[in-house]
């Protein structure tokens, strides 16, 4: 594929679902869980389904469906630290899914780091609002398998 398509690609079609899985992912924070739960994951697997064709992003969708699922909310610092940890950890798993099953194993470890930290830094310490937080966290969620998917 030549380089315009390709970056026509992202502009029509990766960006948009990636914004669309960022915004589901903040809106279900505050209501309506289910946007963050079934409906974001599921516009990840469309969009990475659309591009690639392969089933194997429908494992992805499950699990991430499965992570959404988890609570993360603690009282004291460590256990906070702890369960958003763990949080990120999982979402970082299944989020990368794809990725580690076409063997881009580099993706895989920064998606999983990268998502641990996030989610300890923005859930422990949220230097920023509530909404910002989820929308951040929302976009880091999602942008490696999205952007990273038919490359």
């Amino acid at each position: 594929m030549d380089e315009k398509k390709r970056q026509l690609r992202i502009i029509l079609i990766k960006l948009p679902a990636l914004l669309i899985c960022a915004g589901l992912y903040a809106w279900g924070g505050m209501e309506h869980k289910w946007l963050r739960r079934f409906l974001a994951p599921f516009v990840c697997f469309a969009s990475m389904f659309s591009i690639t064709k392969d089933w194997r992003t429908l494992g992805q969708m499950f699990l991430l469906m499965l992570t959404q699922t988890l609570g993360y909310g603690a009282h004291s610092l460590w256990m906070k630290i702890f369960k958003r940890g763990l949080y990120g950890g999982l979402n970082g798993i299944s989020s990368s899914f794809f990725n580690f099953v076409k063997g881009k194993d580099l993706l895989v470890f920064i998606q999983i780091g990268l998502l641990i930290t996030m989610y300890v830094l923005f859930g422990v310490w949220n230097p920023v609002s509530a909404r910002a937080e989820e929308t951040i966290l929302g976009l880091f969620l999602y942008a490696i398998p999205i952007l990273t998917t038919g490359e």
